[in-house]
């Protein structure tokens, strides 16, 4: 199976939107991907990242939804969720009551023991058309594209 571009044929496509395209499709082959494995354990691709950021010392829910992306209100539903699963718990921080720490519980660090083999095993599995160098020089690449996202809204569009 080839990528499709979803470009039309009469446009003459940039490298730039090329690769943009091919983003967008392998993120969402790679999140089908997990959405089907992580359905036999019950979780949902939120979930299961929410239980990889937690620990059982407490993180604050800000810096979940900041490493994930999104608001926090966006993971109060989920986190409700985690909780009435019995995988986190959620703590006011000893030393600012106004935050709210989420606490993995010994199950779900349990849950992560039995998920996290499989799932690392899998992710080399769908990516096993690259070499290792290439697994490198890829994670290199999309580092420098992330930081190069990270420029403020404000310097983008004084460059365009």
């Amino acid at each position: 199976m080839s990528v499709q571009s979803n470009l039309a044929t009469s446009e003459a496509a940039s490298p730039e939107l090329e690769a943009y395209s091919l983003l967008r499709q392998i993120n969402s082959v790679m999140e089908m991907y997990n959405r089907y494995d992580l359905r036999s354990e019950d979780l949902t691709i939120p979930q299961f990242m929410i239980l990889n950021y937690a620990t059982t010392d407490g993180v604050p829910l800000t810096e979940i939804s900041t490493r994930m992306l999104c608001d926090n209100s966006n993971l109060t539903g989920i986190v409700d969720r985690l909780i009435s699963k019995g995988f986190v718990e959620r703590r006011p921080d000893p030393e600012d009551r106004r935050v709210s720490l989420i606490c993995l519980t010994s199950s779900g660090a349990e849950k992560l023991r039995r998920i996290k083999p499989r799932h690392h095993a899998r992710v080399s599995r769908r990516m096993r058309s690259l070499s290792s160098t290439q697994v490198h020089e890829l994670r290199n690449l999309l580092q420098q594209l992330f930081e190069g996202l990270q420029i403020p809204a404000k310097a983008e569009e004084e460059t365009l």
